[in-house]
């Protein structure tokens, strides 16, 4: 049996890496982020934003398709040559590298801003990647285990946020479309960033026990993304007005500030500390993936070395400097352009170029 068979994964485990890996992003952030670009119609943005993205990902599983032993390296050093092939490993180390970068930075800004004010976010960083080691060093059936897990204990998420329905006041959705479909398309834009993530299908594809379903688990996951990013976005549209949306970011901790549980004092420093485990599921299988392109490119399996060396290099250049809130808005900025090319471009042009290269194999062999 291959490496693959070996740390096979179930689809339950491919939806919650891919749902995981999205939703830790935008949960928090996305409904500040739709008002402020086409107010309370941003939702629709959302369900267009979802459309695209689910066709994208498709794209990326019928090009997987043609080859069903290996992930994409293998399959561009099959078609491409090994050089092709590690072109592209080298691409998408750095892809993965800053994305984990980016939401372990944004992870602990949320942490050291709410619970741990005083501790420097070197240490907080620290303490949250010994944890993340010891998890990505051990391959993709652990991150699969970890991620539906994570899953599974944050499904008390949204009864939380239903106790504050009790003040909703369902005319803030009103009117719909008072400015046209102008507003709607320009934030479908700035949906791309917080569905990056399923890129991370070409990775698993190889070890999903059962490939015949990957399209179907994509679409379920890419769904799950949604309904909790739709979810969020109407609670927080349907609390505030208007007015407050503008002078109030991070709604969704905002929100938690008016529940109160008899058993709870304190439900926001709750929900952030249970949902780091969300926040983890962003940046543990990038971790993997950067170690896996890494030693792809050099012929090696272990991933523990090129772990380190990124991990040691984050918390080395934490101590000396840590993005603000500004640089980080523009870090994700520059993400989602990397991420669009990555993600929804270029496996529509390897597929392009697959059907190509297959086509004149064909016609090779037929003259």
């Amino acid at each position: 049996m291959n490496r693959y068979a070996d740390n096979s994964i179930t689809t339950l485990q491919f939806i919650a890496i891919i749902t995981g890996t999205q939703v830790s992003f935008g949960f928090i952030d996305i409904p500040y982020e739709l008002h402020e670009h086409a107010g309370s119609d941003g939702w629709i943005s959302l369900v267009i934003g979802w459309l695209v993205t689910t066709a994208a990902s498709l794209v990326a599983i019928r090009l997987m398709k043609g080859y069903r032993q290996g992930t994409l390296l293998d399959l561009l050093a099959k078609y491409g040559g090994r050089w092709a092939g590690r072109a592209v490993a080298c691409v998408l180390a750095c892809y993965f590298a800053i994305f984990s970068y980016d939401g372990l930075i944004y992870s602990t800004r949320v942490i050291k801003s709410r619970i741990l004010q005083e501790t420097p976010i070197f240490i907080t960083l620290f303490l949250i990647l010994i944890p993340a080691y010891m998890v990505a060093r051990n391959e993709v059936r652990n991150i699969g285990r970890y991620s539906e897990f994570a899953l599974l204990a944050s499904l008390w998420i949204p009864f939380i946020f239903s106790f504050t329905l009790r003040h909703a006041n369902w005319l803030y959705l009103l009117p719909v479309l008072p400015e046209g479909w102008g507003p709607v398309f320009s934030t479908v834009p700035h949906t791309i960033y917080y569905f990056l993530g399923f890129f991370a299908s070409v990775f698993l594809y190889p070890y999903l026990q059962k490939k015949e379903r990957a399209g179907m688990a994509i679409v379920i996951a890419l769904t799950l993304t949604l309904l909790s990013f739709l979810f969020i976005s109407i609670v927080c549209f349907v609390f505030l007005s208007p007015d407050e949306f503008g002078t109030i970011y991070q709604p969704a901790i905002y929100l938690l500030k008016t529940v109160r549980l008899p058993f709870l004092e304190q439900v926001e420093g709750m929900f952030i500390v249970m949902y780091l485990m969300i926040f983890s599921i962003a940046w543990i299988p990038s971790l993997y993936f950067f170690s896996y392109s890494v030693n792809w490119t050099f012929g090696r399996t272990d991933p523990r070395l090129p772990l380190r060396l990124l991990i040691g290099t984050i918390i080395v250049s934490s101590y000396f400097y840590v993005p603000d809130y500004w640089q980080l808005i523009r870090l994700n900025k520059w993400l989602s352009g990397f991420g669009f090319v990555v993600e929804y471009v270029l496996p529509l042009v390897l597929l392009a170029l697959l059907s190509l290269s297959k086509r004149y194999r064909t016609e090779v062999k037929q003259a």
